[in-house]
């Protein structure tokens, strides 16, 4: 054996004396890689000073670069001291299993074996029970996935407060706090089903905007400098309205009074010109002294009396008709003409009557 296995040796023999009831046997007792090899006994070096916390943080470091047995061996004896057994316990199978696949580390193999055994009825476990799985369901504790694999089985935890997330798309995320240790050895955590979330309603699209002519007053000629004169029309048009305007239906009022007024001079025309023949029949002289015959004439004079009438009235009626239903025809367009000249700004309307 050369002078550098010996040293080495020795390094190893150093290391496992600070766990009890391990045996002292040459093998892999730290890691070999350089930065391993410094986290290891900068941890070893802190555990000797009585700071437990620090050396299981270096322990842990070299660990993750580099696993060796007895780094194991020394970190499950480091956490065990700190009351995390489940951690110490993990760490001594680890060991246990390490030794195992050397095949001449039986000693330390079965001093692994003892102590994670010693442990195991003061570990806490916890069972993340999930009865309602949804499709994309992740189920985190404190921040590490679960695996699937792990739900509804009861998995060691350090004594600590955990929380539980479960997520899917399109559900509710669900959370919970939960302890582990004390006297309580055994926590059931069990997943609600999510509950989905709320479909989000499109809401409809703004009609497509209609385009506009633009108005003529846009460039009205009420913008000219005042002082030049500017006539130019406007057009408004507007829907014809119905062909019975109110002076129409006045028009036709008067239209049926006037006809009704013919007729009757018409009447009274006739009735006149009967009673003077009969009046002439009576009395064929001037001068008449038979009553009825005097009595006829009467009737027939105030019979063309009425008639006289009645054909001014109707024929007043049937002119004012006529004309009222020239004059009430429907409108249906209006010129509007701003007028700009010197000093002066005004604006002129004509229309179709």
């Amino acid at each position: 054996m050369t002078l550098v296995d010996r040293a080495r040796l020795a390094a190893r023999l150093v290391a496992l004396l600070a766990i009890p009831g391990i045996a002292l046997a040459p093998g892999d007792a730290r890691a070999q890689s350089a930065e391993a090899e410094v986290l290891f006994r900068e941890g070893r070096k802190l555990l000797k000073a009585g700071r437990l916390e620090a050396g299981c943080d270096k322990l842990e470091a070299s660990e993750r670069l580099e696993s060796s047995l007895g780094t194991l061996l020394n970190l499950g004896d480091c956490r065990e001291k700190l009351g995390r057994h489940a951690s110490a316990w993990a760490a001594f199978r680890k060991a246990e299993a390490v030794a195992k696949r050397s095949g001449n580390e039986a000693k330390r193999q079965a001093e692994a074996g003892r102590r994670a055994a010693a442990l195991e009825p003061r570990l806490s476990n916890m069972v993340i029970q999930v009865t309602a799985p949804v499709d994309g369901l992740v189920v985190r504790r404190e921040d590490e996935v679960v695996d699937p694999a792990v739900w509804n089985t009861a998995v060691p935890l350090d004594p600590d407060t955990y929380t539980i997330v479960a997520e899917a798309p399109g559900y509710k995320p669900w959370r919970a706090e939960v302890p582990i240790g004390g006297k309580l050895r055994r926590q059931v955590v069990t997943v609600p089903k999510l509950e989905r979330l709320p479909v989000a309603v499109k809401p409809p699209e703004p009609p497509a905007p209609v385009a506009v002519a633009p108005s003529p007053m846009a460039s009205s000629p009420l913008s000219a400098p005042l002082g030049a004169r500017v006539e130019e029309p406007i057009v408004i048009r507007r829907a014809r309205p119905g062909m019975w305007t109110p002076a129409r239906k006045i028009s036709a009022g008067l239209a049926v009074v006037g006809a009704a007024s013919l007729g009757g001079g018409i009447y009274y025309g006739l009735r006149s010109r009967d009673q003077q023949a009969d009046s002439n029949e009576l009395c064929p002289q001037t001068l008449c002294d038979n009553a009825s015959g005097l009595r006829l004439n009467d009737q027939a004079q105030t019979s063309a009396t009425r008639a006289n009438i009645l054909y001014a009235v109707g024929g007043t009626a049937m002119a004012a008709s006529i004309l009222i239903w020239v004059l009430g025809a429907p409108e249906d367009e209006t010129v509007v003409t701003p007028t700009v000249g010197a000093g002066r700004v005004g604006v002129s309307f004509g229309g179709k009557f």
